[in-house]
């Protein structure tokens, strides 16, 4: 990192907007940083061991009834989905695929063929439609499944590809994923009758949207993240990084549709925006007094380029300032052992608590 200086009173946000979850089992508030719960270190809820993160909930594995729990640790809230073992269907279903090279080498032809199978990412649809989709692979191997609480199955289209996927979100009513070589793709979802039972969703179409103008090829190693703005846009935030232990800077692109192309924008929404990057789980939020900043996370246990015996960096919560492009700590390290889970955000003023209920 360039520059950094640890935080004062005055770099804060002021208002606690996010809470930051360890896979150790440690809950902390943000921006004060202090322990969530009662105060002596425990908290009220236990995040030890969850897989992903969605909005206020993490996402945990029932191995004993192949199920998955996701819940809120901050209000308890639960909501059961199928487990990866036996609760997986891959569907027969024709993928029309628009505007993307075919495939090339070669990737896992059934679902079970790898242990390593594991849900990377998890979003839930806003407004009430209760479809769940989540990236389910390896980092280099993967596909989109969907589901829903009612369904209570993962479907997965036999004729899409695996891709490499970096995150993905829903934006305007529609599934959009970021691939490691930053093309954005756009997939249609249908529904699909399978034994008379209830209609389960399946990728039916996959379009890509915005091409990439970066060399898939080259040496740099970057992390991305995909946010949509206050204002509407979606964004592509991308982390330039020499190692998994150190960063170099950010540089923030729109989506322009239209165009098929990623804009770079030099500042976030004139109303005054910040970004909150994880891999797990983004937000924006409104913070006239930290507009431009990007607060990020030490998250890159479990990917390939972290090696295992890597030195960590000085952080686990940082700030960069898009304007100034300068660095702060927030949250100097605490001792952790690298595993496949990231520290992740959590947003206790998440809207889609009713929506995945219902």
């Amino acid at each position: 990192m360039s520059h950094h200086r640890p935080c004062t009173d005055g770099d804060k946000l002021a208002l606690a907007v996010a809470h930051v979850a360890f896979p150790d089992g440690e809950l902390f508030t943000f921006p004060d940083l202090e322990h969530h719960g009662d105060g002596d270190g425990e908290g009220d809820s236990d995040t030890t061991g969850y897989l992903a993160a969605c909005g206020d909930r993490l996402l945990f594995a029932d191995d004993e009834y192949d199920v998955l729990r996701l819940t809120s640790p901050l209000t308890g809230n639960t909501v059961m989905l199928p487990g990866l073992v036996d609760g997986v269907r891959v569907l027969d279903v024709p993928v029309v695929v628009a505007n993307e090279a075919a495939p090339s080498g070669t990737a896992p032809r059934r679902w079970r063929e790898s242990e390593e199978m594991s849900v990377l990412k998890l979003v839930v649809c806003p407004g009430g439609c209760g479809l769940v989709a989540a990236i389910v692979g390896r980092e280099h191997f993967a596909k989109v499944a969907l589901c829903t609480p009612e369904g209570f199955v993962w479907s997965i289209s036999a004729h899409d590809r695996w891709r490499w996927y970096d995150d993905m979100a829903f934006h305007g009513g529609r599934l959009y994923a970021l691939t490691q070589a930053e093309d954005l793709l756009a997939f249609d979802v249908g529904y699909a009758d399978q034994d008379g039972g209830e209609d389960e969703p399946v990728v039916t179409g996959v379009e890509r949207v915005v091409r990439s103008s970066v060399d898939a090829l080259d040496e740099e190693t970057r992390m991305h993240y995909l946010v949509t703005s206050l204002g509407g846009a979606l964004l592509m935030v991308r982390r330039e990084m020499p190692d998994a232990g150190s960063t170099d800077g950010f540089e923030v692109f729109e989506a322009d549709l239209a165009a098929s192309r990623w804009v770079e924008v030099d500042r976030l929404d004139a109303g005054g925006e910040a970004l909150f990057v994880g891999r797990l789980c983004s937000r924006a939020v409104r913070a006239p007094d930290d507009a431009d900043q990007i607060f990020f996370l030490d998250d890159t246990d479990g990917l390939s380029f972290r090696w295992e015996l890597q030195p960590r960096p000085p952080y686990q919560v940082a700030a960069y300032d898009m304007v100034r492009r300068t660095f702060s700590m927030l949250m100097w390290k605490k001792p952790l052992e690298d595993g496949d889970t990231p520290v992740t955000w959590l947003f206790p003023d998440d809207d889609d608590d009713d929506k995945v209920t219902k």
